[in-house]
């Protein structure tokens, strides 16, 4: 339990950097844009480039790199199954071939193109999200929407799901410990009944605490907005020159990404 802590821990972004000061507004910017970059290339240049820049980016504020695996492990892992996936069953030429469990294993040459690009697709755009996620806190990243205009329910929704993220993984905690302290994980089969009971329990257990959430502001008269806001200062000369940036860079970004490279 104590992987998804860290993951949704907002330790890093509350501390004071470089990355940390820069204004959401503008780290919002770069963010859109250059996820839309990494969608659009058609090599795997431009991915890897997000990602060898982001990993730097987050070692120059000290972020350490097993926090910054553990972030990764999850979209590597489902990032390996679409490669493997493809490999498997997309195009004709073979590129290897062996025997497991006297099942022959082919894998193709056209789909290791295609899954190492999709591959590369997945892991550039995470590791755009974690260096943003891990240089910006809830309340900035709430007031940097309001200042989009992102309408206010989306922007409420999104801040209670982070707050009862963390009550949940609390409960998720306290039945985990609870199981394994009566033997319930002695052997694979009671393993996966323990784990179906605390998914069914946790489900419960969110829909209750919905519940009285939902009481308990109806009956304080909430009407909406007012959730982990701040003030933002006015847009300076500092962030008018970063948000020129990105501007300067697409250009140079679409151009590479459009290389046959691959």
């Amino acid at each position: 339990m104590g992987l998804f802590q860290h993951t949704f821990s907002d330790t890093y972004a509350r501390q004071n950097n470089w990355l940390t000061r820069v204004d959401v507004r503008v780290k919002l910017f770069y963010v859109v844009s250059l996820l839309a970059i990494n969608l659009w290339a058609k090599n795997l240049f431009i991915p890897l480039l997000f990602i060898s820049v982001s990993l730097i980016l987050l070692l120059s504020v000290k972020v350490p790199l097993n926090a910054i695996f553990r972030c990764m492990f999850l979209p590597l892992l489902f990032a390996i199954l679409i490669l493997v996936v493809k490999c498997l069953h997309e195009g004709e030429k073979v590129w290897l071939s062996f025997s497991i469990l006297g099942y022959k294993v082919i894998l193709k040459e056209e789909g290791l193109h295609s899954g190492l690009h999709v591959c590369g697709k997945v892991l550039g755009g995470i590791s755009i999200v974690i260096i943003f996620s891990f240089t910006t806190s809830i309340s900035r990243l709430c007031a940097g929407l309001n200042w989009f205009r992102v309408p206010n329910t989306v922007v409420e929704l999104m801040a209670f799901m982070y707050r009862y993220i963390f009550l949940l993984l609390d409960e998720v905690s306290a039945m985990w410990t609870a199981q394994k302290s009566r033997l319930g994980h002695a052997s694979w089969k009671m393993t996966v009944k323990s784990f179906g009971t605390l998914g069914g329990l946790l489900i419960i257990r969110a829909f209750e605490r919905a519940e009285r959430t939902y009481e308990a502001m109806y009956i304080r008269g909430y009407e909406g907005g007012g959730i982990l806001t701040i003030n933002l200062s006015p847009w300076s000369r500092k962030e008018s020159v970063l948000a020129a940036g990105i501007v300067l860079v697409l250009p140079l970004l679409v151009y590479t990404g459009n290389m046959r490279i691959w």
